[in-house]
């Protein structure tokens, strides 16, 4: 496993990666701050980049040693018809872009609702949508992270439910015909909050895990009321059994990117570089509980 730095947009965008509080949109200021602090790999946000040619793009991340992680999928696949065929083309476009950067992960969340279609139309909905992007993916050798939501709060006040659990999420992948170019973007709070365990990710394929997340909840609530958007860095609370989870996923041989997830109010109002410090040392030590 790896350590990454994000930078990228907040979520209630279509280019969302995650985020520690801190959005910057200064490319060659990410690559420098990663390369201090000992990342190995970003995020890239292609609207941030596209002002720089593919080689001054590729240049810059090889002087600082680092690798293009992912990017956020421009494409709204809950929106009408209108909206996803034009977002379509665009898609096309950063894929293309990003697979010349050396970028071949696209993020993209689910939401865990719907007040519009109930759980079978927007079910169907999504798989036929997902199908329409497969030959783009093959094309530009780009794979697409899901991230399921967990958290009971986030749909007990909407209308309909819709995907929000490890088995809901493969079963849209297996449904688009995506296994192999659709996966997780595994994040440790919707794990544990979605009522998964350890035997989750043991039975969990490992060509299913692209991304992970890593967050510690707050004391004082239960699965079905700990929020959503208020989280403390790993191993601070122990609310969240982080340790539990890098373990399972060590052992399952994954390799891949590791970000902190926070949404941390305290960490939000430091000054950057306090916050990439910060986020960096929380992420180095819990990078060391798989080689105990």
């Amino acid at each position: 496993m790896y350590p990454i730095l994000n930078l990228t947009a907040p979520i209630g965008t279509l280019n969302h990666c995650g985020h520690i509080g801190h959005i910057v949109n200064d490319f060659p200021l990410i690559c420098n701050f990663a390369n201090k602090y000992q990342f190995e790999g970003i995020n890239i946000d292609l609207t941030v980049v596209d002002s720089f040619s593919t080689d001054e793009c590729k240049q810059l991340l090889s002087q600082f040693n680092l690798k293009a992680v992912s990017f956020g999928i421009p494409i709204n696949l809950f929106g009408s018809q209108k909206e996803f065929e034009k977002d379509l083309f665009e898609f096309e476009l950063q894929a293309k872009q990003a697979n010349e950067i050396g970028c071949h992960l696209a993020l993209c969340y689910l939401p865990p609702f719907s007040d519009y279609l109930n759980f079978n139309e927007q079910f169907i909905q999504t798989s036929i949508r997902l199908r329409e992007l497969k030959p783009i993916l093959e094309k530009y050798a780009i794979k697409i992270g899901f991230e399921f939501i967990g958290p009971t709060e986030t749909r007990r006040n909407t209308k309909y439910d819709f995907i929000h659990t490890i088995d809901g999420t493969r079963a849209l992948i297996a449904s688009a015909g995506l296994y192999g170019y659709g996966g997780f973007k595994l994040d440790v709070h919707h794990w544990q909050n979605s009522g998964a365990g350890v035997l989750d990710i043991h039975h969990l394929d490992l060509e299913y895990i692209f991304y992970v997340e890593l967050n510690d909840g707050l004391p004082g609530y239960d699965i079905f009321t700990i929020p959503e958007f208020e989280r403390e860095l790993p191993f601070t609370t122990g609310v969240t059994k982080v340790e539990e989870f890098l373990k399972a996923l060590h052992q399952k041989g994954y390799q891949g990117p590791v970000a902190i997830e926070p949404w941390n109010r305290g960490i939000q109002n430091m000054p950057l570089e306090d916050a990439i410090k910060t986020v960096k040392g929380s992420l180095d030590r819990s990078l060391s509980f798989i080689k105990k």
